[in-house]
């Protein structure tokens, strides 16, 4: 059994605030870091229930920001994590295909203009908004396209809910109340990683009675937001009559200054970034 761990930072317990990647103070590195580890703990747990669950083989997406947040060298050794320099690979969810049994959803955040979640930011527009996706549901999307489904989901109350609309039976840990954009209830992260552990495993269990997360073709599809993520939005990409969702994202994405997929050869690029080539 292959189990894919998809992960962000924001849907983490105790989390409540934007990464902030410009200000190089000593309280902002410590900060970053502390939020680097819970985020770690929290892909442990669900590393170590994928193992408990039967797995032969765990590969962990490290999918937030520069794509290296994850302190990969305190995971889980049986694991694999795909990590550095994010969206250069030839997907976005890398290594992800039919052979995966299971998709899990770690550090999960709400869609754009999603009211009382923390830090809510990307809003996908589908079929002229006749719904509306987080980067969490479009995971499970695109996983569902190879036929993969998602059986679990953590983050705060906002993203679970709305995952949990759009896939029956999916699992999920909610590990934090979202008061406001920038506050939270938060369960104390040993707790979060415990309900995080039991929910992955009820998942797994679950996996066949759970069917992957598919939206049919053709799609339009167009993603809204702004530089820093308040309202009003700006279509930042779009896309007609795509067959899928894997290709209606791509081709979305690759219109996107950020989106730099199969970069074959060093293009100067250097981390951490500098402030001349941050962009």
């Amino acid at each position: 059994m292959r189990i894919y761990i998809q992960t962000d930072i924001e849907g983490v317990a105790g989390f409540c605030f934007f990464e902030n990647r410009r200000i190089e103070s000593l309280e902002n590195h410590a900060h970053r870091q502390r939020m680097y580890r819970l985020l770690t703990n929290e892909v442990n747990a669900a590393v170590k229930a994928a193992f408990d669950s039967g797995a032969a083989e765990v590969l962990v997406n490290d999918s937030h920001g520069s794509g290296y947040n994850i302190i990969f060298e305190d995971l889980d050794p049986r694991c694999r994590i795909i990590h550095g320099r994010n969206t250069s690979g030839p997907q976005w969810l890398n290594l992800l295909d039919k052979n995966i049994d299971a998709m899990v959803l770690i550090g999960m955040h709400a869609m754009g203009g999603t009211e009382n979640s923390i830090t809510p930011h990307s809003l996908w527009k589908v079929n002229d908004g006749q719904f509306h996706m987080s980067e969490a549901s479009m995971a499970a999307a695109i996983a569902g396209d190879s036929g993969v489904p998602t059986v679990f989901i953590s983050g705060d109350d906002k993203v679970t809910a709305e995952v949990a609309g759009k896939i029956p039976g999916i699992q999920t840990a909610v590990v934090k109340e979202a008061l406001s954009a920038y506050m939270a209830c938060s369960l104390i992260p040993a707790r979060a990683c415990q309900l995080i552990y039991e929910g992955v495993k009820r998942g797994i269990a679950l996996r066949k009675k759970i069917a992957p997360y598919k939206v049919p073709g053709p799609i339009d599809l167009a993603l809204l937001d702004s530089p820093d993520h308040s309202l009003p939005f700006s279509v930042l990409c779009e896309v007609k009559n795509s067959p899928s969702m894997l290709q209606a994202f791509n081709d979305c994405e690759d219109q996107t200054p950020w989106y730099k997929r199969n970069i074959c050869l060093p293009d100067g690029f250097v981390f951490p970034p500098t402030p001349e080539n941050r962009k």
